[in-house]
């Protein structure tokens, strides 16, 4: 349904004061902020948090690959909790969660290219509103097939952030720094664990020695942040995320991107800094339901310059493709 006049104003109000609170980022010292929540259920959003799942993007625009990663790293987590609970009383499918959708603005005095963040900000708030309702659609429709009586599932508040941090390890360490997300775990020494969700060819990316230069051995750098957090990647049947030709060549099938974190595990890393263990922290997930095949940010901007605005629905929800056209986004 196309968004109507009242709701494009509201959201030309949205976009401005995105500007604003741009320019206040800028000039603070702060390193991470929170500029919009979007509600879950059962749970307000100063409630406690045991889980953070970080999505960190470019958002360039927000596509439905976004959502299809987030929707999977969910799902392996309450398979995750459900299976760990079948001998406790206690219904930890309830375990407080929450996700953040995380912009980096380390270049916000430089004119963002192809589009301004304040329009990102705007279409991660339309994807996450799109996500929230698929995630309670999709949780009616497995209530009413299953005849298994389990607990409605928790809806989580959905944050946009933006960060000055450029890596991850720091993006996660400003996050845990800013005491914005309360632990509900009792001790006062717990982090909020925070779970960041990536495809396949970004966490080869995070196991690349180039990135840390500073560290020796450089991989080393990784160990505050796999000490306490976790990575969330899935995989493709069909490894279509991948970019880069080589990439694609080398990881091509679900085996032989399975094979690369098992090398890992075996010490493949060990002489730059990679200790096995911590490749306990990462859990592969393969994407069988066939949203994300040949979706990308780069897609649905290619779509927009070769006039094909009729299949931007392919590649980006309802509200991100009509705020695309509303404001002739990716056309140049």
């Amino acid at each position: 349904m196309p968004v109507d006049d009242e709701r494009m104003q509201s959201l030309q109000a949205l976009r401005s004061q995105f500007s604003q609170a741009l320019k206040d980022f800028a000039s603070s010292s702060s390193s991470f902020r929170i500029l919009r929540s979007i509600p879950g259920t059962h749970a307000p959003s100063s409630a406690p948090v045991c889980t953070l799942f970080v999505l960190d993007s470019s958002f360039n625009p927000p596509s439905k690959a976004h959502s299809s990663l987030v929707k999977s790293a969910l799902s392996s987590s309450t398979l995750t909790r459900r299976s760990s609970s079948e001998s406790s009383d206690s219904l930890t499918s309830h375990a407080p969660q929450r996700v953040l959708f995380l912009l980096a603005t380390v270049n916000a005095d430089k004119k963002p290219k192809p589009a301004d963040f304040e329009d990102r900000l705007v279409m991660m708030t339309l994807m996450a509103e799109d996500l929230r309702g698929r995630l309670s659609n999709q949780d009616s429709s497995q209530k009413s097939q299953s005849q298994q009586d389990h607990p409605p599932a928790t809806i989580p508040v959905i944050d946009i952030g933006i960060t000055k941090e450029p890596y991850f390890t720091d993006k996660a360490t400003s996050i845990a720094q800013s005491n914005i997300y309360t632990p509900s775990s009792p001790n006062p020494e717990d982090d909020v664990e925070q779970v960041h969700i990536t495809g396949f060819d970004t966490l080869t990316r995070i196991f690349t020695s180039r990135y840390y230069p500073n560290s020796d051995p450089p991989l080393a750098a990784l160990e505050p942040f796999l000490s306490r957090h976790r990575i969330h990647a899935t995989i493709r049947v069909e490894s279509s995320s991948a970019n880069d030709d080589d990439l694609e060549d080398e990881f091509g099938t679900v085996e032989k991107q399975q094979g690369y974190l098992d090398r890992l595990a075996k010490g493949g890393l060990e002489g730059e800094g990679l200790k096995r263990e911590w490749v306990d922290q990462v859990q592969l997930a393969v994407d069988e339901s066939g949203e994300a095949d040949g979706v990308s940010s780069t897609s649905a901007r290619e779509c927009v310059q070769g006039g094909k605005i009729g299949e931007l629905g392919q590649y980006v929800c309802e509200g991100v493709k009509e705020w695309i056209v509303e404001r002739g986004l990716y056309r140049d």
